[in-house]
């Protein structure tokens, strides 16, 4: 597996950060220049920041990245995540994943999320399950190189921010594709972790204003029926308050 870190050329204590989490959980990984806000020219778009807007198109060079490559799949982390202690076990080994997962979750964003109450073992205290609801967060998640083509092929110029477009159901880039969580979690931004190393935070604090179009509620239903017709999620779930994370 590819394992890409996205971290921006002026960000040296977050690449030093990741540097050391990869160090201490045994797995090698390859940096991935980001687009800067402060320096690439993008503008804001009516519903995105210019940072949030540089945040996906990010995210999509690493998709490009694991689409051009012969790996059957690819991890992508954002450079203030934080790993559990035996994180390395399974990131060095791919056998773990569900044949006909497109997308598996790694991290905990700490809010409630709806599971399929299938839950696959998976060694070392984890497990997967179907993602039947949103979970939003970009900073940790394993992609297959098939769905990399895909997210490639079925996005273009940034419309809505990057965590949605992999974590909303309420997007076909999402409800298209055969998504899991990993329980607990393997990885958590830095911000969430008790007495962790909080890194300041790069992305504009307050994004432009979303309102949305009748026609895009319309199109969010439609998405959002659609995957629960594809994870057969009327039935057989169950809301967690938050999927735990293993400590560092």
């Amino acid at each position: 597996m590819k394992y890409l870190v996205i971290n921006l050329d002026r960000s040296a204590d977050r690449l030093a950060h990741m540097t050391s989490q990869f160090a201490r959980i045994g797995v090698a990984f390859e940096r991935v220049s980001g687009l800067d806000a402060a320096t690439a020219g993008v503008a804001a778009t009516p519903s995105l920041s210019a940072a949030e807007v540089c945040c996906y198109l990010s995210h999509r060079r690493c998709w490009q990245i694991i689409a051009d490559g012969n790996d059957r799949y690819g991890v992508v982390f954002e450079d203030d995540v934080v790993f559990s202690a035996d994180a390395g076990l399974l990131l060095s080994d791919d056998q773990w994943v569900p044949r006909d997962a497109d997308v598996v979750k790694l991290e905990s964003f700490f809010i409630k999320v709806r599971l399929a109450r299938k839950h696959v073992a998976v060694g070392n205290g984890y497990s997967v399950a179907r993602l039947v609801g949103e979970h939003v967060g970009a900073a940790g998640y394993l992609v297959s190189r098939v769905a990399a083509q895909k997210l490639i092929r079925r996005t273009g110029p940034a419309r809505h921010v990057v965590d949605h477009v992999l974590f909303s159901p309420t997007l076909l880039t999402c409800s298209l594709n055969t998504t899991y969580q990993l329980t607990p979690a393997l990885c958590a931004q830095s911000q969430f972790i008790v007495g962790g190393e909080v890194l300041p935070t790069l992305i504009q604090v307050d994004p432009p204003h979303r309102r949305k179009r009748v026609i895009d509620k319309i199109r969010s239903e439609a998405s959002r029926g659609l995957a629960h017709v594809r994870n057969r999620s009327f039935w057989g779930t169950e809301e967690l308050p938050a999927v735990a994370f293993k400590a560092p």
